[in-house]
């Protein structure tokens, strides 16, 4: 078996945000949201460096601030509404490779994802560490609704988003006869460098289930950053009372 040696955080972070404008370096609590993110990060020892990739000059200047490294500006084309996290992520581990420092795994930490445990972070890289036939790993929780019970309008028709074993009635089968499903909630997923140059995947072929039980808080909309706000000053108040360093 291959010995796993280097493991690198990568926080995508553009700066054209639609809906929360400057999201990344939104203030939560007096702070940048992605500085949460990078502490948390840098906080691991299982993570040897913590990166960030931008293409936006005031949040490179905020991230390095926090202790990330920000090599270079991200290029504009893969910065857009419709960028993926394979274009991003495809143009930084080629760029770690041709300066001679490609890890063997990438941990993709959202900046919108900032409640995060660093006891989680690091189960998750013991877990790969331990499982190196796993291409990746992803985390998800138990969906609130099932895909088959969902619905496409076509032609102001309903149908079936998909079918339970072709059934034409799945829609209507009890909840318990259906299989459970899960969200991916972009906690934490981890990536093999090989994954992402040589097959062009965020996935690859086996990916190892994170089952995240904890509430996830993520930014997508103004109403978020209320809500956030008011969870941390929660966790923090509970930790203190415990004796626990905030963050945790």
């Amino acid at each position: 078996m291959k010995n796993i040696k280097t493991f690198y955080a990568l926080i995508p972070a553009r700066g054209g945000s639609k809906g929360v404008p400057r999201k990344n370096i939104v203030k939560i609590n007096g702070k940048p949201l992605i500085s949460y993110t990078i502490e948390q990060s840098i906080k691991s020892k299982l993570i040897d460096k913590t990166f960030v990739s931008t293409d936006d000059p005031e949040i490179a200047l905020i991230s390095k601030k926090y202790g990330a490294i920000v090599p270079f500006k991200r290029p504009k084309k893969i910065s857009g509404d419709f960028a993926t996290d394979l274009d991003v992520f495809f143009n930084f581990a080629k760029f770690l490779e041709k300066n001679g420092d490609l890890p063997d795994y990438f941990v993709h930490l959202r900046a919108t994802n900032p409640m995060r445990k660093l006891t989680t972070i690091d189960k998750a890289i013991k877990i790969m560490r331990q499982n190196y036939s796993y291409d990746t790993l992803r985390s998800v929780n138990i969906a609130s609704q099932s895909p088959y019970k969902m619905w496409l309008i076509k032609n102001n028709n309903l149908e079936q988003l998909i079918k339970y074993r072709n059934s034409d009635n799945s829609h209507s089968m009890p909840r318990q006869s259906l299989p459970i499903v899960y969200w991916q909630n972009g906690y934490i997923d981890i990536i093999k460098s090989s994954v992402i140059l040589k097959k062009s995947s965020m996935t690859g072929s086996k990916i190892y289930p994170l089952i995240i039980s904890e509430k996830i808080y993520e930014v997508d909309y103004p109403e978020d950053v209320i809500k956030l706000e008011k969870a941390m000053k929660k966790k923090k108040s509970t930790s203190l009372k415990k004796g626990i360093r905030y963050p945790v």
